[in-house]
């Protein structure tokens, strides 16, 4: 018996205060995939009778950081979460101010790993506020990323706290580059929020063993 796939779209809106320059070539679409995997049940008999067995996966996922220890005024992917062939990256901001928003686009190598969905982190939480979130993989190996506090305030981001959690599943034994493109924090000036200034980013490696 296989298991299905269930994926649930909902479409929301990005708040006028995450407005990038043109020059920047950013637009966002909506896409909040929630992904859940089914396992698979392989079933066998002979002679008069025949039962199953639950096929569990044999690969071992992982993340491997360009930048574990990241220092103040940083965005870094760190490994999160696992669970065999699953793996959850956290895009981590580290000791930063005036943080209203942030837009970044992450590339991975879609032949050996699929993009599952991704869930808030706390970073902009801070406060009790409600970020709007717009998460879109229209491009094939390729998330589009929109993040932003609702209400017109910043946060300062004290130690290393997550931004976003992205989840992957990787489909083979290897490393597998993931880069950063297109990435800006930004502050809550108006009309347009400005890109923060010395933000250095990094991202890391899919594995499979």
């Amino acid at each position: 018996m296989l298991g299905a796939v269930l994926e649930d779209l909902d479409h929301v809106g990005l708040p006028d205060q995450l407005a990038v320059s043109a020059g920047e070539g950013m637009r966002f679409s909506i896409l909040l995939p929630i992904a859940a995997l089914a396992g698979a049940v392989a079933c066998g008999g002979g002679g008069g009778g025949g039962g199953g067995s639950v096929v569990t996966p044999t690969l071992s996922a992982g993340f491997v950081a360009d930048q574990p220890s990241p220092g103040p005024n940083t965005v870094a992917m760190a490994q999160g979460t696992k669970a065999n062939d699953v793996i959850t990256v956290n895009v981590d901001i580290t000791d930063t101010s005036n943080v209203f928003g942030a837009a970044f686009e992450v590339v991975y190598d879609s032949v050996h790993a699929t993009y599952l969905g991704y869930s808030a982190g706390s970073a902009l939480e801070a406060g009790g506020n409600t970020p709007v979130y717009t998460v879109s993989n229209a491009s094939t190996g390729r998330v589009v990323v929109g993040a932003a506090r609702t209400g017109g305030t910043t946060t300062n981001v004290s130690g290393t706290v997550p931004l976003i959690r992205l989840q992957f599943q990787v489909k083979a034994s290897g490393s597998f580059p993931v880069t950063v493109q297109n990435s800006s924090l930004y502050d809550n000036q108006q009309p347009t929020p400005q890109s923060l200034a010395g933000i250095s980013w990094f991202a890391g490696a899919l594995t499979g063993v």
